[in-house]
């Protein structure tokens, strides 16, 4: 049973992602499907899409159209996994390998909760976190953030 703000929230959300599908298609996760409550950056967690989501895809499309692929090119999985983003697609461009390969090391030092730059890793689920949300994440399990978290070092 939907309430009127749960269909408000889903109207804004089609919408966002009608702007995503139409400005980068390969995000539109079934051809052959016509609802757009869901894109392939809905599997990318909420910190990345916020500080680089859209980013990304817009190097990926200029990538493609340079080397005529747009059409062609279809992105098969995208997740998180031991704390970095992987980005599965059908591109075996040079281009694309690099900008994949550049924003999967920038997932390791960027708050998966809200985008800000990591400071902390969880241990356990691995994840890479900010001050902020580290810090509220280990009060909100009732533990010292050093038992939950270890610092990022430095390269």
């Amino acid at each position: 049973n939907m309430t009127k703000d749960d269909d408000k929230l889903m109207v804004e959300i089609i919408e966002r992602n009608k702007k995503l599908i139409e400005e980068y298609p390969f995000l539109k996760i079934d051809d052959n499907c016509d609802t757009i409550d869901y894109t392939w950056l809905d599997d990318m967690p909420i910190g990345w899409r916020i500080a680089f989501g859209e980013q990304m895809c817009k190097e990926i499309k200029e990538e493609l159209i340079k080397n005529n692929e747009l059409d062609s090119y279809k992105i098969i999985q995208i997740k998180e996994k031991f704390g970095g983003l992987r980005w599965y697609d059908n591109s075996g461009l040079p281009g694309m390998q690099f900008i994949i390969a550049k924003y999967e090391a920038l997932s390791e030092k960027t708050c998966i909760n809200c985008g800000k730059p990591a400071n902390w890793i969880s241990t356990g689920w691995i994840s890479p976190y900010c001050d902020d949300c580290a810090t509220k994440e280990a009060k909100a399990q009732g533990v010292d953030i050093n038992k939950r978290f270890n610092k990022i070092q430095e390269d």
